[in-house]
């Protein structure tokens, strides 16, 4: 409303405006303040769940589990965000049904434009295409492309993901269950549908909290280098999880991050390793570093051979501060 009926070309204030801020939700760090009783991990998860809009992080307490406030305030009718995401698009949306189902198409794991025309059946990629410009505009959605492509916007490799991580939950785990949600059985949805699948879904965030702390880094002149972008990559069943470049000085970044409640080994950098050189990392940047972040932290050996490595280990707990937490 503000960009188009009060900013926009028709608009009475445009050209008169002095000034513009996009307010953006809050990043982990901030957020994790909403919940001072949690332990840092409980802390991740509620932002995963959540995101940062204040609105949605003040609804959950810290006086209960996870589990339980998904089940209190999403899962059941009477929640305060049960109906949240359909209120908000059907306001702004004039075919909210064919919304839904891209939202939903992507949720569920449909990235590629040709794999969310097929999965949400609102016509070919064209109008699909067309849907997904607009939720772009709208800040719902956005499309990534593969950190070391220079040109983003030529890039025929995009992935389409919903921004918002309180619209990813909900389009994950509720909208495709609200018939089994309004027949009462909410601790089902719960059970049989949320716990088994929550560590991958707060996995994709943790990637996402990794990436904005090396910008963090960056911001604080803790890299040592000025990366122009950072994001992932992608390619052939290969996938990395953080990526920073700099094409002007030659150098990159490359990151691995394991939500797993097993300590991260010697193995998982000589993964990563393999995948820079799938990457072809050394041919164009001809300095690399690597990055390790772990939920559970990093096995002895591993810890041992960081320094000569000359491996950046970054436990969870790093993520929502400033300071590196376990970090050689």
């Amino acid at each position: 409303m503000m960009e188009k009926e009060v900013l926009g070309y028709q608009a009475p204030l445009y050209g008169r405006r002095t000034g513009s801020c996009l307010l953006l939700p809050l990043g982990l760090p901030a957020a994790a303040t909403f919940f001072s009783a949690y332990f840092f991990l409980q802390q991740i998860e509620a932002w995963a769940v959540l995101g940062g809009m204040p609105y949605y992080l003040r609804t959950f307490s810290d006086t209960t589990d996870i589990f339980a406030n998904i089940r209190e305030h999403i899962l059941d009718e009477k929640g305060s965000l049960y109906n949240e995401p359909q209120l908000l698009l059907m306001e702004e949306l004039r075919e909210p049904r064919n919304y839904f189902s891209i939202l939903r198409a992507i949720a569920q794991g449909r990235t590629r434009l040709n794999e969310i025309a097929q999965s949400a059946g609102v016509g070919d990629g064209r109008a699909t295409a067309r849907y997904l410009d607009i939720l772009q505009e709208m800040h719902v959605v956005k499309r990534m492309v593969p950190a070391n492509e220079s040109r983003p916007e030529k890039s025929k490799k995009g992935l389409y993901e919903i921004v918002d991580h309180f619209l990813r939950f909900w389009f994950r785990f509720v909208h495709p269950y609200r018939g089994t949600l309004e027949l009462g059985l909410a601790d089902a949805v719960l059970e049989q549908r949320v716990r088994p699948a929550f560590d991958q879904f707060v996995s994709h965030a943790f990637e996402e909290g990794a990436r904005e702390h090396v910008a963090r880094l960056a911001r604080a002149g803790e890299l040592p280098f000025l990366p122009e972008r950072i994001g992932g990559w992608w390619e052939r069943g290969e996938e990395i999880d953080v990526v920073a470049v700099s094409d002007a000085e030659g150098t990159i970044l490359i990151g691995e991050c394991q939500w797993s409640v097993k300590a991260v080994g010697l193995e998982v950098l000589v993964d990563l390793k393999r995948k820079a050189q799938v990457f072809g990392a050394q041919e164009r940047w001809p300095r690399v570093s690597y990055v390790l972040f772990a939920k559970a932290g990093f096995t002895p050996e591993l810890r041992a051979a960081a320094p000569s490595e000359g491996v950046r280990l970054v436990e969870a707990c790093a993520l929502k501060r400033m300071e590196d937490c376990g970090l050689q």
